[in-house]
């Protein structure tokens, strides 16, 4: 229980600052600098007992089961592991792809009822309070909005998150964080309804046999570096122009800076070394949260128009009753003040959404970068990459690289993230 309990705390806490300031990001488990190569993949550890392991989350699921979910081979096999790092009596099963995608799976054999139901406190204080709509409420449970059925009594994803799923049966809970993956609901969902259809008689598969393989794997990382060291000044320059200082960097930011256009022209890149592919994720659905919310609060708008009078009352005089007529007895086509008309204030109520797409062809989710959706296509050397916001952000390898766009050119700004990602 303790694991899943520290996924809610974590992940509650983040989305309430996430939806209200666009705050991001996971910890990273391990920021020191670490050697380059590579290792060949080593096989899954089989159980030395015949005994089942009925503790172990690693014996659970085929790992050819979870490579077609990642769409493509592990990188090391299923290992036990605890707040991301590898641990040989952890309470999570970590699969890490070769490109260092990760799915964290944990399980509470018993003791799952409290545990799934330790969150909603809080999701039902916050759903009460009005902040959070339909809409919103919509964007956070699925991409597709579809309802999935499985081996398990009830499911939910955990408050504010996109990509935590949570499934109880019974006592039993199985937890699944695919947020640092591609991977969508239904595809972590099947790999849930998969554990559990094991979890009475579990494969005879030892994840804590495989600690040592995951460390040495993720060694191969690649170094984290002076950010100003990935592109020298000329290869800036040759996609900028002429910089009017050196290159500045502060922690891992690395700033250029071009003459003046009435403001200053900087071109900021931002790397994060660790946990790339789960901040992606993260922003992209921090963005479509705060998108659904604001695109569908409502402006109201107020006109004055010219409306005729109501007829007169039945037993009124025929010389009352034709008064303002023309001379055929026909009304006035436009009655003015004291003619049989009056002013009336109308209210029209409106989404931002809609106001935008009325003005601009789009809504303000669309035109604010807010959809939560990334790039169609690659379109650069990375592996995922989206406009969220006034960034543009791109992730390889774990790595994430963003650029602020606001108040510089963005076909110079793509240019220059392609070719530092072009040197990760």
């Amino acid at each position: 229980m303790g694991s899943n309990m520290r996924h809610r705390g974590r992940i509650v806490a983040y989305f309430l600052c996430a939806v209200l300031a666009g705050c991001g990001g996971k910890p990273s488990p391990d920021t020191r600098s670490t050697s380059k190569g590579g290792s060949d993949q080593p096989p899954m550890a089989q159980s030395d007992s015949s005994e089942f392991h009925h503790d172990d989350p690693c014996s659970l699921l085929e790992p050819k089961e979870v490579e077609a979910v990642l769409g493509g081979p592990l990188g090391t096999a299923p290992y036990r592991g605890s707040n991301g790092n590898p641990a040989p009596g952890g309470s999570d099963c970590i699969y890490q792809s070769t490109n260092f995608q990760q799915i964290s799976l944990s399980v509470d054999f018993d003791g799952g009822q409290q545990a799934y139901h330790v969150g909603d406190f809080v999701g039902n204080l916050v759903k009460g309070t009005g902040a959070v709509n339909d809409k919103t409420k919509k964007a956070m449970v699925s991409e597709d909005g579809s309802e999935i059925a499985g081996e398990w009594d009830e499911a939910k994803l955990t408050p504010f998150n996109c990509c935590i799923f949570n499934a109880l049966r019974a006592d039993q809970l199985i937890t699944i964080d695919f947020t640092g993956t591609a991977a969508n609901l239904k595809q972590a969902a099947g790999l849930v309804d998969s554990a559990f259809r094991r979890i009475g008689k579990p494969l005879p598969l030892d994840g804590g046999a495989n600690v040592a393989a995951a460390k040495a794997f993720l060694k191969t990382r690649p170094e984290r570096r002076d950010p100003c060291s990935v592109l020298s000044q000329a290869e800036v320059e040759a996609i900028l122009g002429k910089l009017i200082a050196a290159p500045a960097a502060q922690k891992d930011s690395c700033t250029y800076e071009l003459p003046p256009k009435g403001i200053r022209q900087t071109y900021e890149l931002e790397y994060r070394w660790r946990g790339g592919n789960y901040d992606f994720r993260t922003d992209l659905t921090a963005a479509r949260m705060g998108g659904a919310a604001l695109g569908s609060m409502e402006l109201t708008s107020t006109t004055q128009q010219r409306v005729s009078d109501a007829p007169a009352a039945t037993g009124q005089d025929s010389q009352s009753a034709d008064a303002g007529k023309t001379p055929n007895g026909d009304a006035p086509a436009n009655p003015g003040p004291g003619a049989g008309s009056h002013t009336v204030t109308v209210a029209t109520n409106v989404s931002v959404d809609a106001a935008a797409r009325q003005m601009t062809g789009q809504t303000f989710s669309q035109g604010g970068h807010l959809t939560g959706e990334q790039d169609a296509t690659g379109g650069g050397p990375w592996e995922r990459s989206a406009t969220v916001g006034m960034d543009f952000e791109a992730v390889k390898r774990d790595i994430l690289l963003k650029i602020d766009l606001r108040g510089v050119n963005r076909d110079k700004a793509r240019a220059l993230a392609a070719a530092a990602m072009s040197k990760l």
